[in-house]
């Protein structure tokens, strides 16, 4: 079904209250702020997961690769469990913003549509790494 949107299952309950305490003349400012805090949100837990997979690539593990992926893992249960909505998009849109997803700032539509399943494509071939040097390492002990 091209064009539907999908509805968050969990996040509405919690922007609507929100939305609501905020005032008309200070709703262009919130969007503002929540789409720059989103941004580096996003930005931040895709380097997290591109640091994950290099590690796994380069054969390490360390405390620095176990925090990168216990960040994007919770990240992905959170975005996964509200029907692939991030929570913060119910929010801006019911602030006026036409459309609150965090890639409509910086990314080309074609190119933002397919970060989950490019981001949970990388995400995944680390895991997988991760999972290979863990067996290595339990085998030779």
């Amino acid at each position: 079904m091209a064009g539907t949107r999908r509805q968050p299952l969990w996040s509405i309950a919690l922007t609507a209250p929100m939305a609501a305490r905020i005032g008309p003349d200070a709703r262009h400012a919130v969007i503002v702020a929540i789409k720059c805090i989103h941004s580096a949100a996003f930005f931040s837990i895709f380097g997290l997961i591109l640091l994950f997979t290099r590690d796994g690539i380069r054969g390490r593990s360390t405390r620095r690769t176990a925090t990168a992926a216990a960040i994007a893992l919770a990240e992905t249960a959170v975005y996964m469990s509200n029907n692939q909505v991030c929570p913060l998009t119910p929010l801006v849109e019911e602030l006026g913003a036409t459309s609150g997803t965090v890639t409509d700032i910086f990314l080309p539509d074609p190119i933002s549509r397919r970060i989950p399943t490019f981001s949970g494509a990388i995400l995944i071939v680390g895991l997988a790494l991760q999972w290979r040097l863990w067996r290595a390492r339990s085998a030779g002990a």
